[in-house]
């Protein structure tokens, strides 16, 4: 091969290794490329199959994208709820102070009331004392005081007994006490036998400070003395009688004890009907209060009044004997 051959074909060659390009006169510059060409920047790659892998990339972007957004979703949703939970907190602790608030107001009100009732209740009863009071001193006042005929005794109390007997006893008796009943049950037969026997005078005086059940039964008592039958009719009273303030003695039950012992005559049932001796029945009580007279029973032995421990049989014997003069019987049996 010739030189200029050779110089030709290692021009040409020269031409594509030296990087100019072909048909550039020598010396010349190969023009630059814009700022993102493809040598510096180069496109999406190609698969051996020709698909863009751009687009699976921006797919794994947009998976991994929105877990950030839920972070901060969540973030926000647990804010809202302690917000919430707080408010409605805020609200139980609001609506706790009101109800106590109307519980303590209702307690208040319930206070007040059962005082303003305490205090009608106490008004009440105060006028109802005060009407009593009154009614009682009118019937006393007004009622017409009417004396048995055997009301001769102290104080007018009715006698049982011989007028000259050596020992006058007092008993003063309610016919609703039941201690009284007690005391007529124990001493009932020795106190018969004494009068009998002339030993002793005994004087009643029924009181009737226990309520209307003693005032009928002592005004029917004055009734049975008035025909003659009291020592019957007080003993009768006490072996039936009814419970304290239970509305006993009811006026249709005292007649029917005084026909059990021959009182039928229309004076008496008259007389227990009408309610003839009330005056009397109240002159008793008044009397016995200014003798001094607290309760029932009590009984004086020619004016000495018993300590409860000698109300009973060998007391009271022993007492009478005393009073006379004389010693007691010695106890048989």
């Amino acid at each position: 091969m010739s030189t200029a051959s050779r110089k030709s074909r290692k021009n040409r060659s020269g031409g594509k290794r030296g990087g100019n390009p072909a048909g550039m006169p020598a010396g010349a510059r190969a023009p630059s490329r814009p700022h993102g060409s493809a040598a510096q920047n180069p496109g999406p790659a190609q698969d051996d199959t020709g698909r863009d892998d751009t687009g699976q990339d921006e797919a794994q972007d947009d998976t991994r994208r929105p877990a950030g957004n839920d972070v901060s979703r969540n973030r926000d949703d647990s804010r809202r709820e302690s917000v919430r939970l707080e408010k409605s907190q805020r609200g139980g602790r609001r609506r706790e102070k009101v109800a106590q608030a109307r519980a303590a107001e209702a307690a208040r009100a319930r206070r007040r009331q059962r005082v303003i009732v305490g205090s009608v209740v106490v008004a009440v009863l105060a006028v109802a004392a005060l009407i009593g009071v009154a009614v009682q001193s009118n019937r006393t006042e007004s009622a017409p005081v009417v004396l048995p005929v055997t009301a001769t005794g102290t104080d007018n109390g009715i006698t049982v007994g011989r007028a000259d007997a050596p020992v006058t006893v007092d008993f003063y008796e309610d016919f609703q006490c039941p201690v009284c009943e007690e005391l007529e049950t124990a001493l009932g037969p020795g106190i018969q036998q004494m009068i009998g026997d002339g030993r002793i005078k005994a004087v009643y005086h029924m009181m009737s400070f226990l309520g209307p059940e003693s005032v009928r039964a002592a005004n029917a008592a004055a009734a049975a003395a008035q025909e003659g039958k009291f020592k019957e009719y007080h003993d009768i009273l006490y072996a039936n009688q009814p419970r304290e303030h239970s509305s006993g003695y009811q006026n249709g039950t005292l007649t029917e004890f005084g026909a059990s012992v021959g009182l039928t005559s229309p004076a008496f049932i008259d007389a227990v009907r009408d309610g003839t001796y009330n005056g009397y029945v109240a002159k008793v009580e008044d009397d016995a209060s200014r003798r001094g007279v607290t309760g029932t029973p009590t009984v004086l032995v020619n004016g000495r009044q018993l300590a409860p421990r000698s109300l009973t049989p060998q007391g009271f014997t022993a007492a009478v004997a005393a009073a006379a003069g004389t010693p007691a019987p010695a106890a048989t049996g």
